[in-house]
């Protein structure tokens, strides 16, 4: 798992050190994050963390370096909760919101789930902003769940519940989103419906995202061959990118954009370009600009942008 700044993988023998001063020796990062403290090096036993499948690194992508941890737990059909942990001299960087983002977007995509769950010691607001960041919204209220540090300890529970498909996962889902995709952008509905049903037939591996809350879409975006543009070689293009306006400032896009470029990659399909309007979004998800473009019909250039 991969995001602007970080690699989420699993954790290895050659990161004890860095466990160990980021998370088991912070004393910091253990006043809201539960682990026993390890005072020195040669007393921290680092054994069952490698080869854990619950358990990832947060790595810094200039370094490789392990900076914290993001786990999954208490696993049921179609929910877990999560717990992450950054080190204290890596606070204030939004790294922990980059990572739990990218993190649901795997449990949601990979793993299957519908629901997950967080919790923060009652108090912990900087916690809190982060769920909140990442879409999740107050649950319930637990008090004197657990005793941590000698104290009784409440703890507040956030969930978040999103599923992220392809139209392939859902087909039936076909025309209802035709026609969510056809009110957020005037295409006919019947230019949508073509795309999707050439996709879901297979006659292309150009396909259709979507985020659901519930059996409510949200968010969603497509692939096609030509977004209605004059450079007809730089193709395929990534279109109708929407997010419901309730839920943006979530990373919903951000996820999406990310899924299709995973997708499109594991069918040898790069790059991807895109038309827009917007400035300074598209760059936080490693797309870069590349060309003006002619719109058909339209009096003005657009922007190109390029994921390579």
């Amino acid at each position: 798992m991969e995001t602007e700044r970080l690699i989420i993988d699993s954790i290895r023998e050659a990161d004890k050190e860095d466990y160990y001063i980021n998370i088991s020796h912070d004393k910091r990062v253990l006043e809201t994050f539960i682990c026993r403290y390890a005072d020195t090096l040669e007393d921290f036993d680092f054994s069952s963390y490698p080869g854990r499948q619950d358990l990832f690194a947060i790595r810094l992508k200039e370094t490789g370096r392990l900076i914290g941890i993001i786990l999954y737990f208490d696993e049921k059909e179609d929910s877990c909760e999560i717990g992450y942990g950054i080190g204290s001299a890596f606070w204030n960087q939004g790294y922990a919101t980059e990572a739990v983002g990218r993190f649901l977007e795997y449990l949601f995509r990979e793993k299957g789930m519908r629901t997950v769950y967080a919790s923060f010691f009652t108090g912990n607001d900087a916690s809190r902003r982060v769920m909140e960041k990442c879409g999740m919204s107050y649950d319930h209220f637990s008090e004197k769940e657990l005793t941590y540090l000698g104290i009784d300890r409440d703890l507040t529970y956030y969930a978040i519940h999103r599923k992220f498909i392809t139209l392939r996962d859902e087909p039936e889902l076909k025309d209802a989103a035709a026609e969510w995709f056809n009110s957020k952008w005037g295409v006919p509905k019947q230019a949508y419906l073509d795309y999707m049903t050439a996709y879901l037939n297979r006659e292309t591996e150009y396909g259709w995202y979507l985020c659901l809350n519930g059996d409510r879409i949200i968010g969603g975006l497509g692939v096609i061959e030509n977004d209605f543009h004059d450079r007809k070689d730089l193709t395929p293009n990534v279109c109708a990118v929407y997010t419901e306006e309730a839920n943006r400032g979530q990373g919903i896009a951000g996820r999406l954009l990310n899924m299709v470029l995973e997708d499109m990659r594991s069918k040898g399909i790069s790059p991807l370009y895109l038309v827009t309007d917007h400035t300074g979004f598209y760059e936080r998800y490693g797309w870069e600009f590349f060309c003006m473009v002619q719109g058909d019909g339209e009096p003005g250039m657009t922007r190109m942008y390029i994921h390579r």
